[in-house]
């Protein structure tokens, strides 16, 4: 009985010595990372530019001029004459116009957006918003291949079993060598194993 017991003892510590030795090795070349990728908004950035002086100043050839036409009746004949419209420049020039275009909205870039007022035929105000995007990286690392050793016991049947497997994510296969201290028999134990 002493000698039974002392095999399992050596089995056991030369088990357990294999397992983390061999489980150490395994377990540091089976992990796979993983990248998780967001792209956060940054403080939005302001600016106004004002008393802006134009970089050239063209005159057309054939300029385009709000028309009018007058008709004038004279002795049954009609005559209808295209005049310049001078309310009409005068109404353009005063007219005060503003615009917002968005320049560009990209979720890994950011927004930019245009604000211009142009009246009396010069741009008066331009102001800008840029709300950047930064991108931020997480990396996971995550054990593919987890080896373990197991040591077990009963006390209602008196058998002894040691063994070990090993998880591939999350479903484990396990193997255990079983020794009756009774009986005097051995055995071997499959398992499936479930992580959750």
């Amino acid at each position: 009985m002493k000698r039974d017991y002392r095999l399992i003892l050596i089995v056991i510590a030369v088990s357990i010595l294999f397992g983390c030795v061999g489980g150490f090795f395994m377990g540091r070349k089976t992990i796979e990372s993983k990248d998780v990728v967001k792209y956060i908004k940054d403080d939005p950035v302001f600016g106004i530019i004002s008393e802006l002086t134009p970089v050239r100043e063209t005159v057309p050839d054939v300029p385009e001029l709000p028309l009018l036409k007058d008709t004038v009746y004279l002795d049954n004949i009609v005559y209808v004459q295209n005049k310049i419209d001078t309310a009409a420049i005068i109404n353009d020039y005063i007219l005060k116009r503003e615009y917002a275009p968005v320049l560009f909205d990209n979720p890994k870039l950011g927004k930019l957006i245009l604000s211009a007022t142009v009246q009396y035929n010069k741009l008066d105000v331009l102001s800008y918003e840029f709300i950047p995007m930064y991108k931020e990286v997480t990396k996971y690392k995550v054990e593919v291949w987890q080896p373990f050793f197991a040591v077990t016991y009963s006390t209602i049947f008196q058998i002894a079993g040691f063994g070990g497997g090993v998880f591939y994510k999350k479903v484990g296969l396990e193997y255990q060598y079983q020794y009756s201290l009774f009986e005097k028999r051995i055995g071997h134990q499959f398992g499936l194993k479930w992580k959750f």
